[in-house]
């Protein structure tokens, strides 16, 4: 997929019709991968989730962006939370197995800010997404008029240059 693809998917996904569950669902997938660190299996999977699913990737995507300036304060809460729970000596059995299976070390379980953030992150999955629910309620009513009618948006429709490329492609 190109750049140009992207963005269209993007404005597409930004000013079609979509359900509030929709966009509840993609910000509580963006803020639960924008808790993790990205360069871990456990991050691509849940991107790779995200893609699978019907739900708003636009408002995904941004949440996911914004969480990630958000998320070094966020890590004075989750890194506690997974130093507690992989120093546990009650699951110290369960991260040994996990650690000498094939596939999982990848996932960066091991890693404490990972484990806390997966931990917090599905603890306040359904709070997220009940807010996200509502932000969809009022981005339908009232943003997605707004971001329509938008010069950039509007630019963009009328660029010649995405016209031809889509034209040709």
């Amino acid at each position: 997929m190109n750049p140009l693809s992207i963005i269209r998917q993007f404005i597409k996904g930004l000013t079609s019709d979509t359900e509030p569950g929709q966009i509840g669902w993609g910000i509580a997938l963006g803020f639960l991968i924008g808790l993790l660190p990205k360069a871990t299996l456990t991050a691509q999977l849940l991107l790779v989730i995200l893609m699978a699913l019907r739900v708003n990737i636009p408002m995904a995507l941004i949440t996911v962006l914004l969480m990630t300036f958000v998320n070094p304060l966020m890590d004075k809460l989750t890194d506690p939370v997974g130093y507690y729970l992989l120093t546990s000596q009650a699951l110290y059995p369960l991260w040994t197995k996990l650690y000498n299976m094939p596939i999982v070390p990848w996932t960066g379980f091991n890693n404490t800010v990972l484990t806390g953030g997966l931990v917090v992150g599905f603890a306040l999955m359904t709070p997220v997404y009940l807010g996200g629910k509502k932000f969809g309620v009022y981005y339908n009513a009232t943003l997605k008029e707004k971001v329509t009618n938008s010069k950039f948006i509007k630019g963009l429709k009328a660029s010649w240059l995405l016209d031809w490329y889509f034209k040709v492609n």
